[in-house]
């Protein structure tokens, strides 16, 4: 301690000497805590004129740096911000030394403080403004721990104040700094300039107050007004909480482009704005950040939304913040809504379906256990819910309460009857304890001494539980390598769903399809502001969004608008007045009848209008088995599997020697052959294999990355292995 306080005040190694006496609390004789000179008192806090100052700052001395000084052991003095009772607490109702004035040669609470007996110290939980004074604004430093029983954190915590205090360009007239039992209470005045202090708080935490072993955690709240709760899913040792207005100022400043990422704090209301904004410090390092979130990246800041692009539809979904609103879905066409682009927080929320396989043993009625195997696959149906919700390690919480409920559940069951365990498990895992997230599980039971059940789609699915990726699957991995060709995949499928833009033909070119989605855009405009009247600015006034280059994807931002009809009737002519000029994809017809001659099913499914797709094919006269376009409902494009599922559905029934025959296609002996994102997408929610046509390395490069495992530059490899069949 001696050598902390040595530094504190700028004397050299041994300076002074500190006394402690043993036991959890000291007699009123008992030794001082630390025996210091008033030279020591007055460097480690006493307020320094003005000319003081201008001699240190000419002299080149940094905050807390002196010339040594000599120490006096027959002057008693509790160090800084404590008491002269070594067991005892912070006397209540104390302003400290932090740019206040002291009487250096007396026992003072803290260093250049002035004591007020007559004021109570308010409790940890208390957020009154503690006599600061009318319209003065507080900054509370607290910690979750009572600093009279940690003098090491206490000296810290106090210079870590005095620093921030400093750094933040507040002049000592400007504030005052009351004592806590867990911190420190600092007045400032009305019309202090809080944005550098905020700055200064970021910058320099935790700081010294990091140094001590074990250090307490540290919040630090600008203004008053009730306890903000708890942040969920955090355990930073610093967190900085702002209200509303004073993050406005900070993400219109020049610091928010620094590394450190407020997140708003929201309330019970689900449609509420953020009671405040916090920031955990210390700030991330990159390649740690949100490691624990799985399914979410960020937050991430960006001065203009529509730099965002188009989000991947289906596989990503990207959630903002708004001022003074509730989180929102990203927008593409009017990211800003009718405001000026400003600096804003977002999150990146992974669609993508989840999947995993876990061995459970759970408890039976008797003596021995059942062996589980359960397949859970979730994703995000929610992301706005999901991300307020700040969830962390989304697979071990499933698992958590996938032990807790199955086994509720399986011991009142008897191992005779498994199959009836299995039953009552899966219709009672009930409810699953993270919002925005949807969740299917499937668990199947065997007797412990019986061969553990096999998981149905161990295709799909991550291996078990401590196992790695091949072990327990051996036999299908080898079944998939032999799949990942054009022929392999042939070789399988009964069925074959081939997308029509690409695939068959290319309906519009780049050009075009810019030209289509411009014009959808300023239909939706003009109709947009005809409705709202000139109460708002005309969007066909303001620069189109230049993310949204395709006609779909102009439907998909309109889905749930009320001007969706009028933009897909518009969009159907379009699509009607390209088919004439549309040129047929290399080797497509010829696929579409190499595929009937080997006894495969053929569909065409697409996002284009149905009528402008049979009248492409007309001339063709191909052996189709059904033509499925865009539904009525906007919502239902792709990567919303709707079309896949109409096609199978209505597919007649392969004569099955045996067996009666039915309606529809299993989907594992279907393929779907595309060329967009969206597409495999929506194969994959369904559990359809997927061939991807790659006209060039940017769609090659996007469908790999999307997971799809065969890709072909033309159609020419699959003529060639559908004529082999």
């Amino acid at each position: 301690m001696g050598a902390l306080i040595d530094e504190r005040a700028g004397l050299t190694a041994g300076g002074f000497r500190a006394e402690t006496s043993p036991g959890d609390a000291a007699p009123a004789d008992a030794p001082a805590f630390a025996m210091v000179s008033a030279e020591t008192v007055r460097r480690l806090g006493a307020e320094r004129g003005a000319g003081e100052r201008e001699d240190r700052d000419a002299n080149g001395d940094g905050p807390g740096t002196a010339d040594a000084g000599t120490a006096d052991p027959g002057t008693a003095h509790p160090g800084p911000a404590g008491t002269a009772d070594a067991g005892d607490t912070t006397d209540p109702g104390v302003d400290t030394g932090i740019g206040g004035t002291a009487d250096p040669g007396a026992a003072d609470p803290g260093p250049g403080a002035t004591a007020d007996p007559g004021t109570a110290d308010p409790g940890p939980g208390d957020t009154a403004d503690h006599g600061t004074g009318t319209g003065r604004r507080t900054l509370r430093f607290e910690t979750d721990v009572d600093l009279g029983a940690r003098p090491e954190a206490r000296i810290s915590l106090e210079y870590a104040v005095h620093q921030v205090l400093e750094r933040g360009d507040l002049a000592p007239h400007q504030y005052d700094v009351r004592v806590r039992p867990d911190g420190y209470d600092v007045g400032v005045d009305a019309d202090a300039y809080l944005l550098p202090v905020l700055a200064a708080a970021l910058r320099w935490l935790p700081g010294p107050f990091a140094e001590p072993a074990e250090p307490p955690r540290l919040r630090v709240t600008f203004g008053p007004g009730p306890r903000l709760p708890e942040p969920a899913h955090t355990a930073s040792p610093v967190l900085v909480f702002v209200p509303p207005d004073l993050y406005e100022s900070f993400a219109d400043s020049s610091a928010a482009s620094g590394p450190h990422r407020f997140r708003p704090l929201y309330g019970d209301a689900a449609d509420g704005p953020p009671l405040a904004w916090y920031c955990p410090l210390p700030a991330p390092r990159g390649e740690d950040q949100d490691a624990s979130r799985d399914l979410v990246r960020g937050p991430f800041v960006t001065p203009d939304l529509r730099q965002l692009g188009v989000p991947a539809h289906g596989r990503t979904a990207v959630v903002h913040t708004q001022a003074g609103g509730p989180l929102t879905l990203l927008d593409p066409a009017r990211p800003h809504g009718i405001r000026p682009p400003r600096l804003t927080t977002y999150y990146e929320v992974d669609l993508t379906p989840q999947h995993a396989v876990h061995r459970l043993s759970l408890p039976s009625s008797s003596k021995g256990d059942f062996a589980a195997t359960a397949e859970l696959t979730w994703r995000v149906s929610d992301p706005v819910a999901f991300v307020r919700a700040e969830v962390t390690r989304v697979p071990e919480r499933l698992l958590a309460h996938l032990t807790e409920a199955a086994s509720r559940v399986t011991r009142h069951q008897a191992l005779r009857r498994a199959v009836g365990a299995q039953r009552a498990v899966n219709a009672g895992l009930g409810r699953w304890p993270v919002p925005g997230l949807t969740v299917t599980c499937e668990v199947r039971l065997a007797p412990a001494w019986a061969p553990a059940p096999a998981p149905r789609t161990a295709s799909t699915s991550a291996p078990p539980s401590g196992e790695r990726p091949g072990e327990q699957q051996g036999e299908h991995h080898e079944e998939r390598s032999g799949e990942a060709t054009p022929a392999g995949l042939l070789a399988r499928a009964e069925t074959v769903l081939l997308g029509f833009d690409g695939p068959l033909t290319r309906l519009f070119t780049a050009t075009t399809a810019r030209e289509a989605a411009l014009e959808l855009l300023a239909l939706a405009s003009a109709h947009r502001d005809d409705r709202r009247g000139d109460a708002v600015p005309r969007a066909s006034d303001r620069p189109l969004d230049p993310a949204l280059t395709h006609p779909l994807d102009v439907l998909r931002v309109f889905a749930r608008d009320p001007l969706s009809p009028l933009l897909r009737d518009r969009l159907d002519a379009l699509e009607m007045e390209a088919v004439p000029n549309a040129p047929t994809t290399h080797n497509s017809i010829a696929l579409v009848r190499a595929l009937h001659a080997s006894g495969r099913r053929v569909a065409l499914v697409t996002d284009v209008c149905e009528q402008a797709v049979r009248q492409y094919v007309e001339p063709y006269r191909l052996p189709l088995v059904g033509i499925h376009g865009r539904a009525k409902d906007l919502a239902l494009l792709t990567p919303n599997p709707d079309v896949l599922l109409r096609a199978l559905q209505a597919l007649p029934a392969l004569p099955a020697p045996g067996r009666p025959s039915s309606p529809g296609a299993p989907h594992s002996k279907s393929l779907v052959i595309g060329s967009t994102v969206a597409e495999l997408t929506a194969a994959q929610r369904i559990g359809l294999r997927f061939l991807g046509l790659a006209r060039n390395p940017t769609v090659e490069q996007e469908l790999r990355g999307a997971g799809c495992e065969v890709t072909v530059r033309s159609l020419t490899p699959v003529l060639d292995a559908a004529r082999a069949l």
